[in-house]
C-alpha cells in the first residue's frame, strides 16, 4: 500500500499550514476567554466574601448591643461606606480597592451598632486609625488619607490612596 506524497504539492502544504495556524489561533482565543471569565469569577468572589464578612460583623455588633441593651433606642451607626478619590488616576484595580475597603472596615468593625453621639465625638480617633496604618495588598504598600468624613447612620469616607515604594 502506497501513501500519496501530499507534502510535495503546494495546495496541501497551504492546507496543513492553515490547519496548524487555525488551531493555534483557536487555542489563544480559548485562553483569552477563560482568563476573562476567571477574572470575573474572582472579582465576584471577593465582593461576595466581603459582603458576607460585613453582614456577620454587623450581626455580631447588633447582638452585642442588644445584650448590653437599653429601653431607649438612640440613633446608631448601621453601615460604613468607603470611596476612593484618586483610584482612577493611580490606576488601582477594583480587586485592590475591594481589599483596601475590607481592611478599613475590619479596622472599624467595632463602630456599627454604636451611638451616633459617641462616634461623632471620636471622629478624630477614627481618622487617625485609618491614616496611621500602611495597608499591604499584593506586595504593594498603600497609605490612605481621609479627605472627607460624613458621620450619620451610614458613615461615609472619601479616601485618597498613596502608593508607598
Amino acid at each position: 500500500m502506497h501513501i500519496p506524497p501530499y507534502y510535495q504539492r503546494s495546495e496541501w502544504k497551504r492546507f496543513f499550514a492553515g490547519l496548524a495556524f487555525g488551531a493555534i489561533i483557536g487555542y489563544l482565543f480559548f485562553l483569552f476567554i477563560h482568563g476573562q471569565l476567571q477574572e470575573q469569577y474572582t472579582k465576584e468572589h471577593i465582593e461576595l466574601s466581603s459582603k458576607l464578612n460585613e453582614v456577620e460583623d454587623k450581626y455580631e455588633a447588633l447582638l452585642k448591643n442588644q445584650q448590653n441593651g437599653s429601653d431607649t433606642k438612640p440613633l446608631s451607626v448601621t453601615d460604613i461606606k468607603v470611596a476612593y478619590t484618586n483610584a482612577k488616576k493611580l490606576e488601582v484595580d477594583l480587586l485592590t480597592q475591594h481589599q483596601l475597603t475590607s481592611m478599613v472596615k475590619d479596622q472599624l468593625s467595632s463602630i456599627p451598632g454604636k451611638d451616633l453621639v459617641t462616634v461623632a465625638s471620636q471622629s478624630d480617633l477614627i481618622v487617625t486609625t485609618i491614616e496611621n496604618k500602611n495597608y499591604v495588598v499584593d506586595d504593594l504598600s498603600y497609605e490612605l488619607k481621609v479627605s472627607k468624613l460624613i458621620i450619620s447612620e451610614v458613615i461615609q469616607f472619601e479616601l485618597e490612596i498613596k502608593i508607598l515604594r
